[in-house]
C-alpha cells in the first residue's frame, strides 16, 4: 500500500511515541508506559501472527540461473576470451546441465567480464547457448551504440550497462539500458572535474544512461522488467516496470565489489522489498551472491551460497494484479511531506504570535494582567 516508506514511518512513529512518553505531563508511571507498551504488543502480535495469514504463491515455472563468480577486474586485456576459455566452458556446462525441472528461462548476471553482443566472440557463444538451451537467454552485457552528439568528435560509440534477451534462435530481441547509474562508479556527476578524477582512476564514469524503463516479452505473451544492480534500491523506479505491465521482475547484479561485508545481504533485502511492494516474483542472479528467487510476499527460495560458481533452478511465476503502491507510487511519502510542511508552518505562526505578545508595549497590557504590590 505505502511501499517501504510505510515501514520507515512505522519505525519513526514508534520512536516518536517513546520520545513523547518521556516528556508527557503524566505523573503516574504506569500510565506513562501504557501507550508504548500497547504499540509494542500490537507490532509483535502482527510480526508473529501475521505470517500465518500470508497466502501461498505457487510457482509454475523455473529459470536456470548461473552464478558465474568471476573475480573483480580493473581492466580487460584483448585476449580475455582466450584466457578464460575454460571458465566460459564451465559456465556453459552449468547453463545446460540436466535438471529435475523444465527450465524455460536462462539467466546470467551482471559480471566483471567484457561481455558485449557487438563482440563476435561473445555473440557467437551466447547465440549458440540460447539455441542449445531452446528457451530465452537473458544476460548482462555492455552495449555499444553510435554517438549522435556532434561535439563527440573522434568518438564513434558510447557504452551502456545493459540487459539483453536472446530468443531460442539466438537473436537479440530485447535490450534494456540501465537508467539510474552509480555516481562516480558508472558516470561522473560533475563533468567539469571529470578530467581530474579520471586521472586518478580509469574506472570512473564511462557509461551513458538509458532513457526508458523498457518491458520485455517472453513466449506465451508474458512480460518482464529487468533492472540492474543499484537500481534495485529505488522503489518508485522499479515500480514503473510493474505499472507498465511487467508480470515478472528480474534483477541482475555484480556485488563482488562489496567483498565479505554485509552489503550483499543488504542489497538482497532491498531488492526483496521491491517484490513485495508490487506483488511480483523476483528472480535475482548475481556474479558471486546472493542468487535467489523471491515470491510476491517476500519469501526467499533456492539461495546459492556466496563466492561459488554454480547453477540453480529458481521457481517463479507471473502476476497481473496491481497493488496500490504500483498504481499510485510514493503517495504516502508525499502526503507525509505535505503534513510536515503544514505542521512546520503552523509552528512558525505560533512562534511569531508568541514573540509579538512578548514584545507588546507596557501601555497595551490589559489592566487585569497588572498586579499591585
Amino acid at each position: 500500500m505505502t511501499g517501504i516508506y510505510g515501514l520507515s514511518f512505522l519505525v519513526a512513529a514508534f520512536n516518536a511515541l517513546l520520545a513523547w512518553t518521556s516528556v508527557a505531563p503524566v505523573r503516574n508511571t504506569n500510565r506513562r508506559a501504557l501507550p508504548p507498551a500497547v504499540a509494542a504488543a500490537l507490532i509483535l502480535l502482527i510480526a508473529f501472527v501475521g505470517p500465518r495469514f500470508v497466502p501461498p504463491a505457487p510457482a509454475q515455472h523455473y529459470a536456470r540461473a548461473v552464478q558465474v563468480n568471476f573475480p573483480e577486474a580493473m581492466e580487460y586485456p584483448p585476449n580475455w576470451f582466450q584466457a578464460h576459455v575454460s571458465d566460459l566452458d564451465e559456465i556453459e556446462r552449468l547453463s545446460l546441465a540436466p535438471s529435475n525441472h523444465d527450465d524455460d528461462l536462462l539467466l546470467w548476471p551482471e559480471a566483471p567480464a567484457p561481455f558485449s553482443f557487438e563482440d563476435p566472440q561473445f555473440a557467437r557463444r551466447a547465440s549458440l547457448l540460447a539455441i542449445h538451451f531452446q528457451h530465452p537467454f537473458l544476460a548482462g552485457v555492455i552495449e555499444w551504440k553510435p554517438l549522435v552528439e556532434s561535439s563527440a568528435a573522434g568518438a564513434h560509440a558510447a557504452a551502456y550497462n545493459s540487459v539483453i534477451l536472446l530468443d531460442p534462435h539466438g537473436q537479440n530481441v530485447f535490450t534494456y539500458d540501465k537508467v539510474h547509474l552509480v555516481p562516480f562508479g558508472e558516470y561522473e556527476p560533475f563533468p567539469l572535474i571529470h578530467r581530474v578524477v579520471a586521472s586518478l582512476s580509469d574506472e570512473v564514469g564511462g557509461f551513458r544512461k538509458g532513457s526508458k524503463y523498457a518491458v520485455g516479452r517472453l513466449p506465451g505473451g508474458f512480460t518482464f522488467g529487468a533492472f540492474i544492480c543499484y537500481e534495485a534500491i529505488f522503489p518508485d523506479e522499479v515500480r514503473r516496470f510493474a505499472a507498465d505491465g511487467a508480470n515478472l521482475f528480474i534483477n541482475i547484479s555484480n556485488d563482488g565489489w562489496f567483498g565479505r561485508s554485509a552489503a550483499p545481504e543488504q542489497h538482497l533485502r532491498m531488492a526483496r522489498v521491491r517484490a513485495v511492494e508490487n506483488r511480483r516474483w523476483l528472480l535475482r542472479v548475481t556474479n558471486n551472491g546472493f542468487t535467489v528467487s523471491v515470491d510476491p510476499y517476500g519469501r526467499i527460495f533456492s539461495p546459492l551460497p556466496p563466492d561459488v560458481r554454480a547453477g540453480v533452478d529458481l521457481p517463479y511465476d507471473f502476476r497481473t494484479d496491481e497493488t496500490i503502491y504500483t498504481r499510485f507510487g510514493d503517495w504516502f511519502a508525499w502526503l507525509c511531506v505535505l503534513v510536515s510542511v503544514i505542521l512546520l508552518a503552523s509552528t512558525f505562526r505560533k512562534g511569531n504570535t508568541a514573540r509579538e505578545e512578548l514584545l507588546m508595549p507596557v501601555t497595551e497590557i490589559p489592566p487585569s494582567m497588572v498586579t499591585s504590590s
